[in-house]
């Protein structure tokens, strides 16, 4: 009985690196896909969204952060622009520290 103990190298290597090649353009192939789907998806939801209902909650936004006005007139609750309650709110704690320290010495 005759015993086969060569290994056929050549068609191993040969089908390893077609293995290869195929794991390759299979994982490219993926991933370009991947990204044109993620590149449309970007389009629909953000480029072509309308702006229009962004664009006035903004304004509006905008206006309340800017302008004085009544929140409620029975309580004397007022709205004061942003730029300038931080200037109020500076000064309230700046005075506040400058007690503490007189107090403290």
């Amino acid at each position: 009985m005759q015993r086969y103990n060569d290994l056929n190298v050549t068609a191993i290597a040969v089908a390893t690196f077609v293995g290869a090649v195929l794991t390759f353009a299979a994982i490219l192939g993926i991933q370009v896909l991947y990204y044109a789907v993620a590149n449309r998806q970007h389009e629909q939801k953000v480029v072509a969204a309308p702006t229009f209902e962004s664009d006035s909650v903004i304004a509006e936004q905008e206006v309340k952060l800017t302008r004085y006005g009544w929140i409620n007139r029975e309580k004397n609750q007022v709205a004061v622009p942003i730029e300038r309650a931080m200037e109020l709110v500076v000064r309230e704690l700046s005075s506040e520290n400058g007690k503490e320290q007189s107090d403290g010495s």
